[in-house]
């Protein structure tokens, strides 16, 4: 997956958690933003800055490995991305 198209799965899963009411839009962020913000933060994880996505997205499989106990080596960034969309249902 390429970071255009992983940015607008970010994206739909950001508009899809402000419809489940677990975030909400600040003025000038965008919905990617957010959604990696909320997830870092629910995850109680500083969210690296300046990196590049998939990068910031490995740091958080890295987490969800940890914290769930899932039986993985690793979770690429698509990985990572596609275990949250299922998660929200996010299409």
């Amino acid at each position: 997956m390429n970071e255009t198209y992983r940015l607008q799965k970010i994206r739909n899963l950001g508009v899809r958690l402000q419809e489940l009411e677990l975030l909400s839009l600040a003025p000038g962020k965008s919905y990617a933003s957010a959604a990696l913000n909320f997830l870092f933060a629910d995850h109680q994880l500083e969210r690296p800055s300046g990196l590049p996505l998939e990068h910031t997205l490995k740091t958080l499989g890295e987490a969800i490995m940890a914290q769930r106990k899932v039986r993985f080596s690793q979770l690429d960034a698509d990985a990572v991305i596609d275990f949250f969309c299922r998660l929200y249902r996010v299409h």
